[in-house]
């Protein structure tokens, strides 16, 4: 357990910085509940940080075999001294599932938040985006460190830089500059086409699920499915990373 905890703060600044394959999927349902997931697939460095493990620590340490554990949310924000009060009852119903098949090279990151409301939505947003509400903070305590200092040491998370929201049936995703300048001052790009020289292309999805079919949409690479109710837009994370307007998005259902 001991190593399986190691390989999980290790992967979990990258996780959070999304600059893995990651897919964001919202779903809104009639009554404007819904959920928002963040999926990130981490098998590429899974495998890469493989080799730097023998097979007979993976096996002392239980990873020869799969493994695969949900954990709450709330376990962490009740311990996590740097995150205000507001961003916690935001963050709390959250959940995150890691599985990691160290022999087959598979590892998912998966985090879901459910909301209640439309409302609500643009305020998990916000909390995800603070620098004191921000996943980084809350889960400094996987390490049993200090949060600031594993904040710190982390790359800028892509969530940051967007201004979310629902209001009367129209979707509105928004680059805020003012919080950009401050993720292009930290992001460290060099070190980023390093890693994508060696883990290949990484890719950023976005999935939005609406109840009702989606009339008109601003991004003219969004693809819709399921009937006209879900918008799909991907893009290449480094492109993403310098130009953060091409996950811009409004939709109108």
């Amino acid at each position: 357990m001991r190593l399986i905890r190691t390989w999980l703060i290790l992967l979990l600044p990258l996780t959070l910085a999304s600059c893995m394959d990651t897919r964001e999927e919202m779903q809104i349902n009639k009554d404007g509940s819904g959920s928002l997931a963040l999926k990130t697939d981490i098998g590429k460095m899974v495998e890469m940080m493989k080799s730097f493990t023998s097979d007979s620590d993976l096996q002392k340490q239980g990873l020869d075999k799969p493994f695969d554990t949900i954990m709450l949310l709330k376990s962490y924000l009740d311990t996590a001294q740097n995150v205000p009060a507001d961003k916690k009852a935001s963050l709390q119903d959250g959940q995150i599932h890691v599985i990691l098949n160290v022999k087959e090279n598979v590892g998912k990151f998966d985090i879901l938040f459910p909301f209640r409301s439309e409302e609500q939505v643009s305020q998990l947003y916000q909390s995800l985006s603070s620098i004191s509400g921000g996943l980084k903070n809350v889960m400094g305590n996987l390490g049993g460190s200090n949060t600031q200092e594993q904040g710190d040491k982390g790359l800028p998370q892509l969530t940051f830089v967007y201004d979310v929201s629902i209001k009367k049936g129209i979707y509105s995703r928004k680059v805020n500059k003012e919080r950009y300048s401050v993720f292009s001052q930290d992001m460290k790009l060099d070190q980023l086409k390093q890693l994508s020289s060696v883990l290949g292309t990484m890719n950023y999805t976005l999935a939005l699920t609406f109840p009702q079919p989606i009339k008109k949409t601003s991004n003219a690479k969004a693809v819709l499915s399921n009937g006209n109710k879900t918008a799909t837009l991907s893009v290449d994370l480094l492109e993403a990373f310098e130009h953060p307007e091409l996950l811009e998005l409004e939709i109108e259902y």
